[in-house]
C-alpha cells in the first residue's frame, strides 16, 4: 500500500498518478534543482540560519510530475577530493511541495536533524544547487511479514506500481532502500533492511526487461533515517518502509 495521507506519511495523492504512469515522459531523467530561496534566514524576523519551513523555488514541476503534496528527498553534491572526479551526494532532509507549475514549483524544507550534524554539511538548509529527487514510497508491511524479508502473497500490484514509477521517469540509476523503525537491535534492523532492499531489486530485475541489473542499487540504513520519531505505534509503521528513488 503506498501512503498518501499527508507529507508527513509520503508523497501525496500525486505519487499515486506518478506510479500509475499518468503524463508520462519517457527522456532521460534530469534532476529538479533548487534556484532560488523565497524567503532567507532573516526574512520576516526569522533567526539566522533557520531551517524548519523554509520555502525555494525548484526548476522543475508539472513537466516532471511533481504535483502539491508531494515529499521528495533533497541532497546536498560534494565533492570531498579533486581526486575523485564526481560529487557525492549527501542526504540533508525533504521537500514538500507547495504549489507547482509547468517548469517550476515551490516546496517546504524539512531538514534531517542527523544530516545536518555531518560535519561536512556547513550551510544548514537547503540551498541553491541541492537536488530534489523524486521517490516512491511503500509501506513494508504491505510486502514482508515483520522481522522478514520473504514476499507476502499478492504484492505484484505494488511492484506493478514501482516499474510504472520506473517507466515515467526512464532513470539510468534507481535506488531501493530499506528503512526500519528503531525497536529492537540496531545491528539486526540495518541487516534486515538490507535484506529487504536486496529482495526488491532481485524481483525488479528478474521481471520486468527494462529494469537491468546495472540500473539498480540496493541499500539499507536501518533506523537512521526516520521520517517521524520513533515515539508511538503510528510513527514507528510510518518509519518501517521502503523508498525507490530516481537517483539518475
Amino acid at each position: 500500500m503506498i501512503r498518501t495521507a499527508s507529507p508527513a506519511i509520503a508523497l501525496g495523492t500525486a505519487v499515486i498518478a506518478l506510479a500509475l504512469g499518468i503524463g508520462q515522459c519517457y527522456a532521460k531523467f534530469d534532476p529538479p534543482r533548487i534556484i532560488l530561496p523565497i524567503n532567507p534566514p532573516n526574512a520576516n524576523g526569522a533567526a539566522a540560519g533557520q531551517m524548519e519551513g523554509r520555502r525555494f523555488y525548484i526548476d522543475r514541476g508539472l513537466d516532471l510530475s511533481i504535483n502539491k503534496d508531494d515529499v521528495l528527498n533533497v541532497y546536498r553534491e560534494k565533492r570531498l577530493s579533486r581526486k575523485i572526479p564526481r560529487p557525492i551526494r549527501i542526504f540533508i532532509g525533504t521537500m514538500v511541495i507547495t504549489d507547482s507549475h509547468e517548469g517550476s514549483s515551490i516546496g517546504e524544507f524539512r531538514p534531517n536533524a542527523a544530516a545536518m550534524a555531518q560535519a561536512v554539511i556547513k550551510h544548514k538548509t537547503a540551498m541553491k544547487g541541492d537536488i530534489v529527487v523524486p521517490r516512491l514510497m511503500i509501506d513494508s508491511s504491505v510486502l514482508f511479514d515483520a522481522d522478514s524479508a520473504g514476499f507476502k502473497r499478492g504484492v505484484v500490484e505494488e511492484f506493478a506500481k514501482v516499474a510504472e514509477f520506473v517507466r515515467l521517469f526512464t532513470p539510468s540509476k534507481l535506488i531501493i532502500e530499506g528503512h526500519t523503525d528503531s525497536d529492537g537491535d540496531p545491528g539486526s534492523n540495518l541487516r534486515l533492511s538490507e535484506a529487504r532492499a536486496k529482495a526488491i531489486r532481485s524481483y525488479l530485475i528478474t521481471t520486468y526487461s527494462f529494469i537491468t541489473s546495472a540500473m539498480v542499487e540496493a541499500k539499507g540504513y536501518g533506523e537512521a533515517r526516520p521520517i517521524v520519531s520513533n515515539d508511538t505505534d503510528e510513527n514507528k509503521a510510518l518509519n518501517r518502509r521502503i523508498e525507490v528513488l530516481v537517483w539518475e
